[in-house]
């Protein structure tokens, strides 16, 4: 089975894979190849078997197959200037040869785990880079940082909390035979990255058919992809994102897993805060290399042949801030002046008992 490696950040590792050997930790590595092989593989393997594992429990979840992958690699590199008029994609000066395969690598395996169980999936990827291990040339330490950069995409960490970057991600640019890797940097742009390659292409129509027994959750993903139509103004550090939502859509009520009644639209906003989310979390990330400062949002209703516009804004931060949480005293409960004061100086009854 051949996979398609033309997109391109494929095109880049390819060219300096062949012209710039020496940048790369083993120089006779043959990381292009390294990379193509285990592409083919995990399409085989497990991209090829994702939806089945997502199907369990009456769930057929938008498409998490090869294309998907594509689409994140393609979105990645359009968040880095390529594919657009840029004359100076970020690459040029601040993304290392070696940070591309790596980037690359950890978008292959970010979703693999899906053929699994969709619950955990990012905690698959380690064991399924080992079993996929004859496929790669890769020393220990070059799967590690790998393995921890596609984790970090998405998922919980033990006690609840989403903070999964710098939990995963122990060093922030850690040094391979003699090659830093900003691996905290990789994983905000992968992780955002998949949160925008949402789209048509994603569509299980089989979910919105209405043949099959299916979750109301899968009806509302796939939904959301069938109308969304995302776009990157990357010299305008601006996402845009546009919602096409059919007149017949807005009289829906949907259940989701956790027992809420929902409308497409509130669903929708929901989806956004999120994304939001994800924005000015990577954003701590991505500052000075591929920030984006703003998220465009329009929302159109379609109504037989004519589309109408219902709502326009953006998500920004802006004003001044009026609360810094967590506080000073909340990271460091000595820089207090009582505290201290008692800790340096007598207090006055003791200096009156000294007195005496």
């Amino acid at each position: 089975m051949s996979v398609a490696v033309s997109a391109p950040l494929e095109r880049l590792l390819k060219e300096d894979s062949e012209t710039q050997p020496e940048a790369f930790p083993n120089r006779e590595g043959g990381y292009f190849d390294v990379y193509k092989n285990m592409k083919r593989v995990l399409s085989e393997k497990f991209y090829s078997v994702a939806g089945a594992g997502l199907a369990k429990d009456s769930h057929r979840f938008t498409k998490h197959d090869i294309s998907h992958v594509d689409d994140v690699i393609h979105t990645a590199g359009r968040m880095l200037g390529f594919e657009s008029a840029a004359s100076t994609p970020v690459r040029r000066d601040k993304l290392e040869p070696f940070e591309v395969f790596v980037l690359l690598t950890a978008i292959l395996l970010h979703d693999a785990g899906n053929a699994i169980a969709r619950d955990g999936h990012e905690r698959s990827v380690g064991k399924i880079f080992k079993e996929i291990s004859a496929a790669t040339t890769l020393v220990s330490l070059e799967k590690k940082v790998i393995t921890s950069i596609a984790r970090a995409h998405g998922g919980k960490l033990a006690n609840g909390d989403k903070d999964t970057i710098p939990n995963l991600i122990t060093e922030d640019a850690p040094k391979i035979g003699g090659f830093r890797v900003h691996a905290r940097r990789l994983a905000a742009l992968l992780r955002l990255a998949d949160e925008l390659s949402e789209g048509p292409n994603r569509v299980d129509h089989v979910a919105l058919a209405g043949d099959a027994v299916v979750s109301d959750e899968s009806v509302l993903a796939n939904l959301y992809c069938r109308c969304i139509n995302p776009s990157i103004d990357y010299s305008g550090s601006v996402f845009q994102l546009s919602f096409h939502v059919e007149k017949e859509d807005l009289n829906r009520v949907f259940t989701r897993l956790d027992g809420r009644e929902m409308t497409f639209i509130d669903y929708i906003a929901e989806r956004l805060e999120k994304c939001e989310c994800e924005r000015r979390y990577c954003n701590r990330y991505l500052a000075g290399f591929a920030s984006y400062n703003r998220m465009s949002v329009k929302l159109f209703i379609l109504e037989d042949d004519e589309e109408r516009l219902e709502a326009s804004f953006f998500f920004e931060e802006k004003g001044y801030p009026t609360e810094i949480k967590p506080s000073v005293k909340d990271l460091a409960e000595n820089f207090d002046g009582f505290r201290l004061r008692d800790k340096y100086h007598l207090s006055p009854t003791q200096e009156i008992s000294l007195e005496r």
